[in-house]
């Protein structure tokens, strides 16, 4: 059987920092907004709630999404439709539990963020929202497939 996933991600800014969560898989260490999966029967809006809070303890408000893009492999072996929305949050307390993948989570300066490995990279595409403030609403970006 054939299955999409769906992944839900936050963008969250503080003071011109971007949060992102460090995972380390297959031998590999890279950033990420922080997000996961949509379980069968729950909203988009309750997984990112829940994986915000899983994954760095910040209880959020999601707001509007504002990227989207697939990720499908040449060999089509499997697809994640990747949902982005803008968030907020009411305290910036980072509470991260590591486990075998998640191993810490920090804000970065936007001008930073340009510079490190981001998977999947939407960072060109993320600072020039944040300079636009969104204004040209939700962009759908295709597919972002790399290896």
């Amino acid at each position: 059987m054939q299955n999409i996933r769906i992944r839900a991600a936050g963008i969250l800014v503080k003071d011109g920092q971007i949060l992102l969560v460090r995972h380390e898989k297959n031998g590999k260490s890279y950033w990420l907004l922080p997000g996961g999966g949509v379980d069968f029967g729950e909203s988009v809006e309750e997984a990112l709630a829940r994986e915000f809070r899983e994954e760095v303890g910040l209880p959020i408000q999601v707001g509007k999404i504002v990227l989207v893009h697939d990720s499908i492999p040449p060999n089509r072996h499997r697809q994640v439709l990747n949902l982005y929305f803008l968030v907020s949050a009411g305290h910036f307390n980072l509470q991260v539990t590591p486990d075998a993948v998640l191993k810490g989570a920090d804000f970065h300066s936007l001008e930073a963020f340009g510079g490190l490995t981001v998977t999947p990279d939407v960072k060109a595409e993320i600072l020039e929202g944040l300079a636009k403030q969104w204004s040209g609403g939700c962009r759908y970006l295709g597919n972002r497939w790399k290896d």
